[in-house]
């Protein structure tokens, strides 16, 4: 490049800081000039005023750069001209291009070279605040992978050659090689600073080579040599410090492991600091295939699928022991009250280290980890490796305020950048700031700042602010009241007695003393029991019946086997054991579900994620399929989904948080949700396995309670699947550019029924943690004797001429759901179609009788099995839907129809079809037996006892007087007043219904 072009070149207009030691900056720069006149450079170059600046920035604030650039003088030369990209990728390239046959000398030494050249030019690149800190780390990254790659490459052939082993691809000896680089920490999260070591776990996989005599010491042999190839320092320095300490079992393991030795000590030993090292961890080089299948096969150790809470004390405790070690005598940052940062806050930070210190990097890095592991089980995409993206994941799921994010983020930042200075100086591995003022006061210049004291007022106040971030997380309650259970059970019976609790549940507290619950016997579940159990006798002493709510609390404890992790759940969040005593003192159905399903728990904390977002849940579904390989591994997650939701729901209803009608819209729509989603990804294996069928598409009908929006706790599912395809088409091809892949064609009606088969299968699966949902197919055309999938056209033939009344009265509430969007309007056309027109010779008459007779049948074979039983009862909630339906399709006018019952009566009403009196009867009382209903199924479940007010507690009487008339009524006749209430409705329904469709007869 001419002189009269150097105008272009990108150094020249940087913000260069100030040489800290100028007589050192003045000999470097003599040192440059004597290497640039040595080597024939053009003198014009390093004489203009931004190099001149460049050149003062580094001799005189980092010794060890400007050593490195006296060694590279070509390359500093080609950095000035080109910039730091196209450096680096020359250094990479260079990299690349060397061959492995070498000696191992000529190995070490261009590894080396490759090293000075990339901290040269990122040091620049930083310095000049030319990249960003993401550039600077993911190149330091690369460079690691890169150098691991040409290494194991080399030492690979070399055993190839010497017999030791025969690889499957000398010429590219890593590719299925059996020996796996796991890159972890910082190089797993492609975070790497200037003087990283690299931490790495080496794994091996003995069945590539099944009959090799002695394969484990061969690995470790090599492992060996990769170390010394990687850290040993000659004249041209060293490549990367290694640590293999994060490997399973460090202490006694070799430095190698067996991937199946790996596997087991994870699935059985693991402990919660391999889980957050595993989190990070990323294959970097070897064999990248097998580091993936391993990494696969240890997801469900890294990923709990519960909640688990019980994480944070661990990484609390393994922060404490990094304090203690590391900030003996270095105290908390000091509380400064004043506007101006004085003197406490510079005496606080010099020699502080920002790493390990308080309010350092390490705290910074905890947070994001220790929340991925309580929810990245439930919410795949929180599992990244990298920090900043992290925390941005989990501000998005409102796990981290928008405050706390911004505070961590810009301090990451900030100290990153820090640590990256204070390194590049000397090729230290130190995150400590300067002991000295002296020194501390040349740093600061370093960092590019006029004087120390700003230094100091940007710094402290964002390490003070990350510190009382991570201290408001992780700090661990400490109840200094005595043990109650190990009190003497005199002194045991008068604490409890005090409470209000009786004698008896003494007893119950002493059995956990005992053998007790499994939950309950390791130290750390006592411990944790110690710190919360006055807050769960109190939260039960304030509820009616603290007896009772204690012994269903005893068999949630019993039934349950993480202890650590359930009584970490109640310690994070004390206000889920209030609600916990609430829903354990109204409902033995509710309890129960709790104590059947560990999800449900989750529900109940106060960060409540899924909230009312249905794109939000629809997204989290979405990811959880599409990061699992196969149906058996998401049907458990998408169990645990339904059963926390349905929970969430219930409980939000029953404490008046959510009204009857959007609790059954949110429940229904998640049905929605989980019915599209599954049923694409069924389509999907499906078409795997049986290709496709061009243009062809099958959708969803859902009909009652799923169809109008009115699912309750417990609903079953009523659908049927219809499918279509153009006529020309008899069977499944192969997917386009997928012609050789192998699949096994079937004809139309085989292909889509072995589809819905497997749909069925998916939803009812039991297998594992119970069904999705219980499935009704019987309305499909010809009933359960007919096709599990029927044709669209067969669906239009059948409704034309051969439906009964009742199936096109089940019409009325249908709604189409997934597949092609054009295939749910055709489908949704005939369907209103089928609605407008009855088939031949059946009149409105024809359709009032069959109604009427249909209902004097259900009469007679189903009657009421008790007086609770709401949906059967003279004048009860069949039969107001049976009047919604029967009238919709006597309207035959589209305008007058709605799936939703409430809404189909205003339509009817707005269309002349009923008076709005009526309407508006009709809709109280589809309400008052919906939320009958509701009420019922919470408390007792599907069949609710004869003598109900015999077993309802006084909370749940509350509760439904509250719900059912309005308020709460503190007298013995509240019971009375709701079947007062029932029969008064009964009765008016049945009038409604003699009028509009005819007498019960």
């Amino acid at each position: 490049m001419s002189h009269k072009n150097l105008s272009s070149i990108p150094w020249f207009d940087q913000n260069w800081p100030k040489a800290a030691d100028q007589r050192s900056a003045d000999l470097f720069s003599n040192a440059v000039k004597e290497a640039w006149v040595k080597n024939n450079k053009d003198p014009v170059l390093i004489q203009q005023p931004g190099i001149v600046r460049l050149i003062h920035a580094i001799g005189g604030n980092s010794p060890f750069l400007a050593d490195l650039i006296i060694k590279n003088i070509h390359f500093f030369e080609y950095l000035i001209l080109n910039g730091p990209d196209k450096a680096c990728n020359k250094a990479f390239t260079c990299l690349q291009n060397s061959s492995i046959q070498e000696s191992r000398s000529s190995i070490a030494k261009i590894l080396r070279i490759t090293k000075q050249k990339i901290a040269i030019a990122c040091a620049i690149a930083d310095v000049g605040n030319v990249w960003t800190l993401k550039k600077i780390t993911h190149t330091l990254s690369y460079l690691a992978e890169i150098t691991l790659h040409f290494a194991i490459n080399y030492l690979l052939l070399q055993a190839h050659q010497n017999k030791k082993i025969t690889l499957s691809h000398p010429e590219n000896p890593q590719e299925n090689s059996g020996f796996i680089i796991l890159g972890m920490g910082k190089l797993g999260g492609r975070e790497l600073n200037y003087s990283s070591d690299i931490d790495l776990i080496i794994l091996y996989d003995p069945d590539k080579y099944p009959n090799h005599p002695d394969l484990a010491t061969l690995f470790i042999r090599i492992t060996r040599q990769l170390v010394s190839l990687m850290e040993d320092r000659d004249e041209n320095g060293y490549v990367f410090r290694v640590d293999l300490r994060l490997r399973p079992d460090p202490s006694s393991s070799p430095l190698a492991v067996s991937l199946p030795a790996a596997i087991s000590y994870y699935e059985s030993l693991g402990q919660t600091w391999e889980r957050s090292a595993m989190s990070k961890a990323r294959p970097v080089a070897g064999d990248l295939a097998g580091g993936y299948s391993f990494l696969e096969a240890v997801q469900p150790f890294i990923w709990r699928r519960h909640l688990d809470f019980a994480v944070v004390e661990d990484i609390y405790a393994m922060k404490n022991r990094i304090d203690c070690h590391k900030n003996s005598g270095k105290p908390n940052p000091p509380i400064l009250f004043e506007k101006k940062i004085g003197q406490d806050a510079l005496h606080w930070l010099i020699g502080q280290n920002v790493k390990l210190g308080y309010g350092g990097i390490r705290e910074i890095e905890f947070l994001p980890q220790t929340l991925q592991l309580i929810w990245g089980g439930r919410f795949p995409k929180l599992r990244t490796p990298q920090t900043i993206k992290a925390i941005q994941q989990l501000t998005r799921k409102e796990l981290i305020s928008d405050e706390s994010a911004t505070i961590l983020i810009k301090t990451y930042y900030f100290l990153r950048k820090i640590e990256h200075r204070l390194q590049m100086q000397s090729d230290y591995q130190t995150h400590s700031l300067p002991n000295t003022q002296q020194a501390f006061d040349a740093f600061c210049i370093f960092m590019g700042y006029e004087s120390t004291d700003k230094f100091v007022e940007d710094l402290f106040p964002l390490m003070q602010k990350v510190r009382h971030i991570f201290e408001g997380f992780f700090t661990s309650p400490d109840n200094e009241e005595n043990f109650i259970l190990d009190l003497p059970k005199n002194e045991l019976i008068n604490y409890l007695n005090e409470k209000g609790f009786p004698d008896e549940a003494a007893s119950i507290l002493q059995s956990w003393s005992n053998s007790g619950p499994r939950t309950l016997r390791t130290a750390r579940a006592r411990m944790i029991l110690k710190n919360i159990l006055p807050n769960i006798l109190q939260a039960f002493a304030e509820q009616k019946n603290p007896l009772l709510i204690l012994q269903r609390f005893d068999s949630l404890l019993a039934r349950h086997h993480a202890g650590i992790q359930l009584l970490s759940l109640f310690e994070r969040n004390p206000i889920l054991i209030e609600k916990l005593a609430s829903i354990l003192g109204s409902s033995q159905f509710m309890a129960d579900y709790i104590t059947n399903n560990p999800a449900a728990l989750d529900a109940l904390i106060h960060v409540d994620i899924l909230k009312t977002k249905t794109n939000l849940l629809q997204k989290t579904i979405h990811e959880h399929l599409n990061s699992t390989q196969s149906l058996e591994e998401i049907l458990p997650i998408l169990h645990n989904i339904i059963q926390s939701e349905e929970f969430r729901l219930s409980v939000s209803y029953m404490e008046n948080r959510l009204s009857l009608n959007k609790s059954q819209i949110q429940r229904t729509r998640m049905a929605d949700i989980i019915l599209n989603e599954l049923l694409a990804r069924v389509i999907k294996d499906h078409e795997q396995k049986y290709g496709i069928i061009p243009d062809g598409g099958i959708c969803i009908i859902i009909l009652g309670k799923a169809g109008s929006w009115e699912m309750t706790v417990g609903s079953d599912l009523d659908m049927m699947l219809v499918y279509d395809h153009p006529p020309e088409i008899a069977a499944s091809v192969a997917e386009t550019g997928l012609a050789n892949k192998a699949f096994r064609s079937l004809a139309i009606n085989p292909y889509y029924i072995r589809l819905t088969q497997s749909f069925i299968t998916a939803l009812t699966n039991t297998s594992y943690t119970g069904p999705l949902y219980e499935i009704d197919m019987r309305l499909r055309p010809s009933g359960s004797k007919g096709p599990v999938a029927v044709s669209l056209n067969s669906f239009q033939r059948y409704h034309e001429k051969e439906a009964w009344t009742w199936e096109r009265m089940a019409l009325t509430r249908a709604r189409v759901i997934g597949g092609p969007k054009i295939l749910q309007d055709r489908i949704n056309n005939a369907i209103n179609k089928a609605l407008d027109f009855s088939p031949s010779g059946v009149t409105n008459k024809i359709i009032l009788q069959d109604a009427v007779h249909m209902r004097k049948r259900l009469e007679n074979d189903m009657p009421p099995t008790t007086q609770w039983d709401v949906k059967y009862l003279k004048g009860g909630l069949i039969e107001v839907e049976f009047i919604a339906q029967t009238l919709q399709l006597i309207s035959h006018n589209n305008k007058a129809r709605h799936p939703c019952t409430r809404i189909a009566f205003r339509k009817l009403a707005q269309n002349g079809y009923l008076s709005i009196e009526e309407a508006r009867y009709l809709i109280q009382a589809d309400y008052f037996w919906r939320n009958l209903q509701s009420l019922l199924r919470l408390f007792f479940g599907k069949y609710p006892p004869e003598h109900l007010e015999m077993d309802a507690t006084p909370i749940i009487i509350e509760i439904m007087t509250e719900k059912l008339l309005g308020k709460i009524f503190h007298t013995k006749d509240s019971f009375s007043l709701i079947m007062e209430k029932i029969h008064q409705t009964s009765e008016q329904v049945r009038d409604l219904f003699i009028k509009l469709l005819g007498p019960v007869t």
